[in-house]
């Protein structure tokens, strides 16, 4: 009631003014006692800047900057700041007068906001008397003044709900009530209620990802942070008496020489994009891990649903400017997480290495593990402890399948060369085990020495390095989905031969098929279960979240590959000229993903139509027909995926009423395009045609192995499209 009482009469003094200059003030009641709340508004100086020079984050023409003495202290950096200035091109880079120069704003993006709010509140509770606890009477008592403090965010167009510090804040602390500190932040999904899953055409609400994956990922602690609605740790035994740190610069000064330079402190990363990503990797390298918490305790006023395809170019520039700074050894890592660099590289290595032995496995006849390649097992024994106990087993397996087929006839085909396969596969899978098995006993090690070393001393650590490594490196395979389409279209257009058992090809789809939507079925009840139980609340992957990612698969790989050159670009102005690419114009971003995914879809639907035509009118043989219609009908299913997305973005702006079109003639109508954008939109895009269009992917799924029975031309590209698409890829 006080603070509404105070705004409404004077709210004036929360309206920034000048631009060069912060603008900062304190709300506390008039009586202390009253309340313990607490309001800050903090406006950061944002100066015009000349559009002719880069936007770096250095000090250099054309940027801000304030002057700093070298016994500056911390509770001095406000006062410091109000005396901002452009540096002009006559003036020295050094700081040979005996001052350092602090770029005014070395983060022109949302993670500057974010370290500027850190540092003022960092000086309001750290330096003023009046905010800080009492000293503790006795020595075994906690220091309340040198605890971590929470830091929870909301994007300016999300509001938390009453219940939100009550539902996050309890997952900072064990079972004890004691505060763990390593746990590094919680974080809630976004929700927006204005966009239904049967009307969120581009997956705005990113449903799959925060009822699923996000769910599964929870269990090892690996779930990176979305930025708004999260809730970070801040550590409290950080340096008080300063919040300048020293880096050094990525680019020479005029006189060729390369110096450091001065900074305010950052707590969250403003190298890239991404900065959430990028400061959740820094906590799992130091053995920290996040809590989410499934519910709807922020709700967000969305932007068009279009908007969520500029967020996801966004998201690829991000990771892979972020992929490039840490494995070329430019991340802006802080403290214990650039130590820990090694760790990040040991997953990357790894992850080669087993790549590897998959091609090894398929493309080379061997009988013994790479382990006794390499001298770390002894041949002998390896034959003795594995070869010689396996070998009989897989005789006698195969001389039962064959006693099935009859038995031996002159015309038998030799089983020996299937015995050695198997072999070949069991030897793979022990060795991988066996790799397994090291990792397990270095982890156990590490736990027995976890007080003087900073290594992996649980599974855990080492599951969220690889989900770390997955967010870095997931662009990677965008050329996926061409690959699946280029493969269809290839067989829709030439005959093609393959030679495998259909009965086995069908068995092999309807596992894989089952696995997939037993996986998704059985972790979402799991879930749903686990919050109904802890907030009577439960929020759902419905048949809409499973189809809109698989639309998803086929409309972002454009996007995604246009990204990784803009991205490699980012990077490359990050490295050379030490420019800001931690801020974005998301109107820009959005009208070029717009426009990628419209004729993407377009030409998928297109091709479509195309395939069908050149099947009919090529006039193949029977046995071509058989070979090439599957190819077709795959192709097809596809296309009928990105429908809805392609209609949607095509008949954005459509403002034409029913009165408006009523009134029109059939000639008007022929020849206005607001007439057709209605007339699409209102065909399409309505609740019959979803309902029939959201189920067509799981049929389709169900019934390819079907088909693979009667026509077994079916098998390869269904086979691979379930792995590829959906709940398996």
């Amino acid at each position: 009631d006080a603070l509404h009482e105070d705004l409404s009469t004077n709210y004036n003094k929360f309206t920034p003014m000048t631009p060069q200059l912060d603008f900062v003030r304190d709300w506390i009641p008039p009586d202390r006692k009253m309340t313990s709340l607490r309001m800050h508004f903090t406006s950061r100086a944002k100066p015009m800047e000349d559009e002719r020079n880069i936007m770096v984050q250095h000090v250099a023409v054309g940027t801000w900057y304030y002057k700093v003495p070298e016994d500056a202290h911390a509770s001095q950096w406000l006062e410091l700041r109000q005396d901002p200035r452009e540096m002009i091109y006559s003036q020295a880079d050094d700081d040979s007068d005996g001052f350092r120069k602090v770029p005014l704003r070395s983060s022109h993006g949302k993670a500057g906001g974010l370290n500027f709010v850190d540092n003022y509140i960092s000086i309001c509770y750290d330096h003023r008397t009046e905010n800080l606890y009492p000293n503790p009477l006795d020595e075994d008592e906690v220091n309340q003044n040198e605890q971590p403090s929470l830091y929870a965010i909301a994007d300016a167009r999300h509001q938390f709900q009453p219940d939100f510090m009550i539902s996050c804040i309890p997952c900072f602390f064990d079972v004890d009530g004691l505060l763990n500190k390593r746990v590094a932040f919680t974080q809630a999904p976004q929700h927006y209620p204005e966009y239904s899953d049967k009307a969120d055409y581009l997956d705005n609400n990113n449903a799959q990802f925060f009822r699923l994956n996000a769910m599964i990922r929870n269990c090892c602690g690996g779930v990176s942070s979305c930025g708004t609605n999260g809730m970070w740790q801040i550590p409290g035994d950080r340096e008080k008496e300063t919040i300048w740190q020293e880096r050094k610069k990525r680019v020479r000064d005029r006189d060729a020489v390369l110096r450091t330079e001065k900074i305010e402190r950052e707590q969250f990363h403003t190298s890239c994009k991404i900065e959430d990503t990028a400061s959740s990797l820094d906590r799992v390298l130091v053995g920290e891990y996040s809590h989410f918490v499934n519910r709807k305790l922020s709700y967000g006023m969305s932007k068009d649903p279009e908007g969520f395809l500029g967020a996801q170019q966004r998201w690829v520039e991000g990771a892979i400017t972020l992929c490039m700074q840490w494995t070329s050894n430019n991340a802006d890592a802080h403290g214990k997480a650039a130590r820990n660099q090694p760790l990040l590289w040991c997953v990357i290595i790894a992850f080669i290495l087993y790549v590897w032995s998959l091609c090894r496995l398929v493309t080379k006849e061997y009988t013994s593990s790479v382990f006794v390649e390499v001298g770390l097992v002894n041949a002998s024994d390896f034959h003795e402890y594995i070869r010689e106990p396996l070998a009989p087993g897989i005789h006698f397996m195969y001389e039962r399948l064959l006693e099935m087929r009859g038995g031996h006839t002159p015309n038998s085909y030799s089983y020996e060369v299937y015995e050695d396969m198997t072999m070949q596969f069991i030897v793979f899978l022990v060795s991988c085990l066996f790799m397994f098995f090291l990792l397990w006993l270095f982890t156990n090690f590490c736990r027995c020495f976890k007080t003087c070393i900073n290594l992996p001393y649980e599974m855990k650590w080492w599951a969220r390095l690889l989900i770390s490594f997955d967010n870095l490196t997931y662009w990677v395979w965008f050329w996926t989905s061409f690959f699946w389409l280029g493969f269809n279209v290839y067989l829709a257009v030439l005959p093609a031969q393959f030679h495998f058992h259909n009965v086995g090809m069908m068995s092999f789809m309807l596992v894989a098929t089952l696995l997939n939507y037993a996986l998704i079925i059985s972790n979402s009840l799991r879930f749903q279960v686990m919050e109904s139980i802890d907030a009577n609340e439960i929020a759902f992957l419905s048949m809409d979240n499973i189809w809109r990612a698989n639309q998803l698969f086929f409309m972002v790989g454009p996007i995604q590959g246009f990204s990784v050159f803009t991205g490699t670009r980012n990077f490359l102005y990050y490295l050379m000229y030490g420019q800001d690419i931690g801020g974005w114009a998301g109107g820009d971003l959005t009208q070029v993903s717009i426009m990628i995914v419209k004729y993407w879809t377009s030409m998928i639907i297109v091709a479509s139509c195309v395939c069908w035509i050149y099947l009919f009118a090529s006039h193949p043989t029977a046995d071509e027909y058989q070979s090439r219609r599957p190819g077709c009908i795959i192709f097809s299913f596809i296309a009928m995926d990105v429908l809805h997305p392609c209609v949607y973005l095509w008949t954005l702006g459509n403002n034409l009423s029913n009165e408006e079109a009523a009134k029109m003639h059939f000639s008007a109508k022929i020849c206005s395009t607001r007439w057709w954008k209605k007339f699409w939109s209102d065909t399409l895009l309505n609740e019959c045609i979803t309902n029939i269009f959201r189920y067509v992917a799981p049929v389709y799924n169900f019934m390819l192995p079907i088909l693979v029975f009667y026509n077994s031309y079916f098998g390869v590209s269904a086979g691979f499209t379930l792995v590829a698409v959906g709940a398996g890829h």
